[in-house]
């Protein structure tokens, strides 16, 4: 198996990504969100936590990070809209989502195809 050097804007845009992940865990635990139901923390942490995973795929050159990604990027969209969320982190979200989106589907064929 041959190694896949990294680009640079790869390593930045993980980067940017994770953290906007980990800076989008506090909304779990937000009042508004559990007053939303039961399962409605459980299903928004599941969704952050598989995109924090695709992140770490791409970070790795791996192609299924990135289907992985846009895969979320959908259902988060989806949950989103269905949850009423249309606050200044729903377009913010939709808006640098597509921006990595596109770099990471640049660089996508370079990616190993292996898990």
């Amino acid at each position: 198996m041959a190694q896949v050097t990294r680009p640079k804007i790869i390593s930045i845009t993980s980067v940017i990504a994770i953290v906007f992940i980990l800076l989008a865990f506090p909304m779990l635990f937000t009042p508004s969100i559990k007053r939303m139901g039961d399962f409605v923390p459980m299903i928004l942490g599941i969704i952050i936590t598989l995109q924090f995973v695709s992140v770490i795929g791409i970070w790795h050159m791996k192609q299924w990070g990135v289907q992985l990604f846009v895969i979320m990027f959908c259902i988060r969209v989806i949950t989103f809209m269905f949850l009423e969320l249309y606050e200044f982190r729903f377009y913010f979200n939709i808006f640098y989502s597509f921006l990595f989106i596109i770099f990471f589907l640049f660089h996508y064929k370079k990616m190993d195809t292996n898990l």
